[in-house]
């Protein structure tokens, strides 16, 4: 595990494109290089084109083949680069101040962090254990009002593993169908599910074994509480309108996952960077 603790280290550390493809190789194909297309292993490799060869399915592919990186004509300096600097962004980086650090146009930093933010979004599993659902209305560029909310808006719906992973949906509508459509994908051995009194979300002690807690009355009843929740709601909101000012609503799933990654692995931060990069490949 590669630890890096500033900007300047890890500009030093991926100083040259030979770095760059070699830690991507030992992160990418931890037990040999092997065909994306086909899988199989110990393809030729050809120096003169910096590329594989796979006989099996005549098929020739590159370190960046597949992933988020595929096709890019930046060096992979920016790219590690950027990558690092997204994953230790306490409240994220918007493609303005990513502009700056890599010296490049707006729209390719714009381009980049999407990619990047796309791969924070595969985390796999089910929660379980304790388990805290609730929602929210993020106001988002293009969104269309909710309820009684008058500006333009997304509905978000949290779900969150007690003491551990976080995970953030943007939902049409808070509707039962929806609800249950992220429920049953995210949701495994459950000991308990903890909710506000939103009457949206009543018919969940029908799944589960289920609490709720009136806020009107209190934000706490011993365990039956959704602070967790509440907290990362809320840091989220401070950071969106801090940092970035408008998201668009039609991109607003990405810097839900992008938070939530961060959130989740926030005792491990050393892992941030390596997750992120063994992720590039589904990210694409």
């Amino acid at each position: 595990m590669l630890e890096i603790r500033s900007l300047e280290e890890a500009e030093k550390e991926f100083s040259t494109e030979a770095k760059c493809v070699a830690y991507l190789i030992k992160k990418r194909w931890p037990s040999g290089v092997v065909c994306p297309r086909c899988g199989t292993k110990h393809p030729a490799y050809m120096p003169r084109y910096r590329r594989w060869y796979c006989k099996t399915c005549d098929y020739s592919f590159s370190i960046t083949a597949g992933t988020i990186f595929h096709a890019t004509k930046l060096p992979l300096t920016k790219w590690m680069v950027a990558v690092w600097f997204l994953c230790h962004s306490p409240k994220g980086c918007s493609a303005k101040q990513l502009e700056r650090i890599l010296g490049v146009h707006y729209e390719t930093a714009w381009s980049m962090a999407h990619r990047i933010r796309k791969a924070m979004g595969n985390d796999a599993g089910k929660l379980g254990g304790l388990i805290e659902i609730d929602s929210a209305v993020i106001k988002a560029d293009g969104g269309k009002a909710t309820g009684n909310i008058s500006y333009g808006a997304k509905d978000v719906l949290g779900v969150a593993e007690r003491g551990g992973e976080l995970r953030l949906f943007v939902l049409d509508s808070l509707s039962k169908a929806n609800i249950v459509h992220v429920v049953l994908r995210n949701l495994g051995k459950v000991e308990t599910v903890y909710t506000d009194a939103c009457y949206k979300l009543r018919f969940l002690s029908k799944l589960y074994p289920h609490k709720s807690i009136n806020h009107w009355l209190t934000y706490g009843d011993e365990d039956a509480h959704v602070n967790q929740l509440e907290n990362a709601f809320s840091l989220f909101k401070r950071g969106l309108s801090g940092l970035f000012q408008h998201v668009s609503a039609k991109y607003l799933q990405l810097y839900l996952d992008e938070f939530a990654f961060r959130y989740s692995h926030r005792k491990e931060k050393r892992v941030l960077f390596d997750l992120v990069l063994a992720n590039s490949e589904a990210g694409r």
